[in-house]
């Protein structure tokens, strides 16, 4: 890669865990901030991880509350864990510190509802440009509203500090467990492929149909479904999947691989030289890897007139955001030659079973500064 090419997010800032409570605890400390959390209004045992450290580390939130609705009931069960973990939100900051913002989820309107719809909630919920720090924590979000969330404030606050506006941190949290996330996959799933909102790919423009496309599915267990949907809509001449790796338990990447054998190399076909390697629990160096295979084939079929990219995050919440950055740092970033408009497609739960992560889930909380006083 050319000197040119400058990678937004390295070095980057990440808090792993163990490392959490003492990064809060002294960024809290060293001067008043205003500060407005963003979480999901869900079921998820994880829903609250965040929202309790912060609280135990001194921060004095505002609360923003994104309540999904997809048009049908909850079952019981679900109700009863969501309405929990808002009572729980409710008992550490009170409710006058809490505004719920209502997005619909799915629906007929298209290909981008999801995204679309969280978009316009988020604009409309206030201004988070008031604020010191914003922290979006993804823990307890399906995944196209995380996406759009982080997506969507991260470039308005881009937008507003280059116009000579404030310098707001953001943030991004996650409780992380695989075993969690897997606990959580109940229910059915949507038969169409959706994009976030600005992240297209171009995927039906006429003037670059002939380009070719390279697609990137960065894979997690559980996956043939989603996997066939987004191969058919995509119809890539190029498949390089990314197998998470290194990982906590050191045979997850070879059991993935595995699970997804028949699809993967009978199947689709794929070449064993075009299989990517992205670490489980560092979402910066999956960044930096997707980021860097990404431009090696920008660079090299851009003298054939261009080439499509498209990335699919149906692993962990964690890898989602290194699959997001990459892309958002190919479409807004410093990149010499012509940029690549990258696509993220993905396939969402159109109905959510009941889930089964026990009350004590094992899990990593991570937060991730991805922008603001970190990058002076």
């Amino acid at each position: 890669m050319s000197d040119e090419t400058i990678m937004r997010w390295d070095p980057y800032s990440l808090t792993r865990d163990g490392e959490f409570d003492s990064f809060w605890k002294a960024h809290v400390a060293e001067r008043p901030r205003t500060m407005l959390l963003v979480l999901g209004r869900g079921f998820d045992v994880r829903a609250l991880a965040t929202a309790r450290r912060l609280h135990a580390a001194g921060a004095v939130l505002e609360i923003w509350l994104l309540a999904f609705d997809n048009g049908l009931p909850d079952s019981p069960l679900r109700a009863q864990l969501t309405l929990d973990n808002y009572n729980g939100l409710e008992a550490l900051f009170g409710s006058a510190a809490i505004k719920v913002v209502d997005v619909k989820i799915g629906g007929p309107a298209g290909a981008t509802a999801t995204s679309r719809n969280t978009r316009a909630a988020i604009k409309n919920a206030g201004s988070y440009s008031s604020f010191d720090d914003v922290v979006v924590d993804i823990s307890a979000m399906p995944r196209m509203v995380a996406l759009t969330t982080v997506a969507q404030m991260l470039y308005d606050l881009d937008h507003e500090a280059k116009n000579g506006g404030r310098n707001v941190n953001l943030h991004v949290t996650t409780a992380e467990s695989v075993a969690a996330d897997l606990g959580a996959q109940g229910g059915s799933l949507s038969d169409a492929v959706t994009m976030v909102a600005g992240f297209s790919g171009q995927l039906t423009a006429q003037g670059t149909e002939n380009w070719p496309r390279v697609w990137f599915p960065v894979l997690g267990e559980r996956q043939h479904e989603r996997l066939e949907l987004i191969r058919a809509e995509v119809d890539p001449d190029e498949i390089c999947p990314v197998i998470p790796f290194p990982t906590r338990n050191a045979r997850r990447g070879d059991e993935i691989v595995n699970e997804h054998r028949a699809i993967l190399f009978d199947e689709f076909q794929i070449e064993p030289k075009n299989v990517l390697l992205a670490c489980e629990y560092n979402p910066f160096e999956a960044y930096k890897q997707l980021f860097q295979a990404m431009d090696r084939y920008r660079r090299a079929l851009n003298n054939l007139g261009g080439c499509k990219a498209f990335v699919s995050p149906v692993s962990s919440k964690l890898l989602s955001i290194g699959v997001l950055l990459a892309c958002y740092d190919h479409k807004y970033g410093q990149v010499d030659g012509q940029p690549l408009d990258v696509g993220i497609p993905y396939v969402e739960t159109a109905v959510y079973g009941d889930p089964d992560q026990g009350t004590n889930a094992d899990f990593e909380l991570y937060s991730m500064w991805i922008r603001g006083e970190w990058e002076n």
